[in-house]
Formats: structure tokens, sequence, C-alpha cells
């Protein structure tokens, strides 16, 4: 089943070397949450009708009831609607549909972790692991899938362009006491990352205000906003806040990658964060045009960083 003649293919991302499968490759997508998984549909059928080639990428999609847009049937040949924790009944589904390349897209309500029943397949997963840690988790079912014949992709082998390049997106760029936060920051979500809790940490004047766990970037900006504007906290118009999202150090990016769009700007200028750095290359961004005119409409720096530039600023 496993198909290894891929075509590799640049792009004009960092000369980025992608591996996309053969015209005719029959693609499978489990889907989570969010616009992701709707945006790697509408690629791979505009890819597949491409050059007269249609419906040469056929789709077939696994979608997690209760998070998966219903929207994402009218963009695949077959979906098949599972349940949390039903993993045998999506590798079956793959199988019947004698799928070869499998792509994760969107994600899980991970306080729903806690309610599933999972099938005998998925518990000997998480009996195998000495956690249920996102990375741990995510690493053991693509293994167990590669295992069953399949080859594991990634979102961006289809859409490379939603990887944020090196640099600002916004108008606005960082001073140096904002860089000095978004140092600050680039370190600590590293090592958040490392313990596998979460990508993100909002600093304001060299201290970490909040961090991201199990909830979310988007549940964590916003219980921030009080923290950092509030009339007790002695912090209100002084000085900037920044969000920083990095890539796990031992993340899988075929599984996972930080995503950012235009609901994560609107909930930065709602809680009053001035700044969002993340790590080009490795961060996906949802509806590009539209995220970067937000951020320029509420003047919210929006820049891609890298390890050299992190380390070329502390010499600085």
């Amino acid at each position: 089943m496993q198909n290894n003649d891929a075509s590799a293919i640049t792009t004009n991302n960092q000369d980025r070397v992608l591996a996309i499968p053969p015209v005719g490759t029959r693609i499978g997508l489990i889907a989570g949450s969010g616009n992701l998984p709707l945006v790697f549909a509408k690629a791979v059928l505009a890819q597949s009708n491409a050059n007269g080639n249609v419906g040469q990428y056929p789709l077939f999609i696994a979608a997690h009831e209760g998070e998966a847009s219903r929207d994402l049937a009218q963009f695949a040949e077959d979906l098949k609607w599972v349940k949390l924790g039903q993993f045998k009944k999506i590798v079956r589904y793959m199988q019947n549909k004698q799928v070869e390349w499998i792509v994760f897209a969107g994600g899980i309500t991970k306080t729903k972790i806690w309610k599933i029943r999972p099938d005998s397949l998925a518990l000997k997963i998480a009996f195998s692991l000495g956690s249920l840690h996102d990375d741990q988790l995510l690493r053991a079912v693509a293994g167990k899938l590669e295992e069953h014949g399949f080859t594991i992709g990634s979102v961006t082998d289809f859409v490379p362009e939603l990887l944020i390049p090196n640099g600002a997106l916004s108008v606005g760029i960082p001073d140096s006491e904002q860089w000095k936060d978004i140092r600050f920051g680039w370190q600590a979500a590293k090592e958040l990352g490392r313990l596998d809790i979460g990508q993100g940490v909002v600093v304001k004047g060299g201290v970490v205000v909040s961090v991201e766990a199990m909830e979310g970037t988007d549940a964590m900006i916003n219980r921030t906003g009080p923290l950092i504007t509030g009339s007790n906290t002695g912090w209100a118009n002084k000085g900037s806040a920044v969000l920083v999202k990095t890539a796990k150090p031992q993340q899988d990016n075929r599984l996972d990658l930080p995503t950012i769009g235009p609901r994560t700007i609107e909930n930065l200028h709602k809680a009053g964060i001035d700044v969002l750095a993340v790590e080009a290359n490795a961060t996906m961004i949802l509806e590009p045009e539209t995220t970067v005119n937000l951020a320029d409409k509420y003047n919210i720096i929006l820049i891609g960083c890298s390890e050299k530039d992190i380390q070329q600023v502390e010499l600085d």
C-alpha cells in the first residue's frame, strides 16, 4: 500500500523541498476542528483538478464527530464520521478505500480526552505510552498507521504557502524592548514545548504572564487580557505584551504545527497584546492576507523568527 515514489517540488519558502504524492495517489484526511481541514481538502481538490487531471487525488476523510466541519463532505470522494477513540474504525476505513497517504489536520478539544471510549487498538496505543501527552500520542498513532502500510504526509506538502516565512509580515517591527521579551518568550516556549505542555507564552516586561496548556492558544489569550490590562495589575498602558509561539523541540512537523489566523489577531487585540512572534517555517497561517491586514489595522506586530534571529538579538 505504501507509495514512496513521491515527487519533489521546490517552493519559494526558504527553497523548502517538499515531497508530494504522485498523481493518482489516494489521500486520507483525519480531520478535527478548525478551518485547517477545509483548507487542506480544498487544496487537494484544486491540485486534483489542475492541468486537466480531474479526480487524480481522490480524498477520503475520517471526520471526528463534534469537531470537524460538515462542509468537508463536498470536497471528498467519501467521508466517514468517527468518534474520538475509534482508531480501529479509521484504519479499516482507510484500508477499505485503498488510501496510501494520510494527513492529520485540525484540533481535538483536549478536555474531551477524559470522556472517550477507546476501542481495542486505541487502548493498545495508550497502554504502550508513559503518558497521553500530545506529541507522544500523535507519534504513536502515526507509527501505528505506518505499521499498517500508510505514508504519513503533511498539510504543508499540499499547501506550502501556509508556512510563515522569516521576517516581519506586518508593517510594524519590534523595537529593542520588544525583542528582549521575544527572546525571553522564545526560550520559555521552547522549554514549555520540551515538557510537552504547550506551544505559547505571553511575556510583558521580562515576566511570563501566562502559558498555554491544554485549553489552547485562544483560551490562553482570553484569560491573559485582564492580567495585563486590568486596573489592579499596575500594567495598564505600560509597555508591550508579547505572545511567542514556537514548535516543540521534539515535534513531528507532519502531525502538529503551531497555527495562527484572523481569530488569533482578533483575540490579541481584545486582550491588549501588541506583538505576535512565531517560529518561521514551522508555523502555519490561515487566511494569510486577512490575518496580516488585521494585524496592521490593530497595530499588532506579526513576525516570523528563527533561532538565528534570537541568538543575533542576544548578541546585539
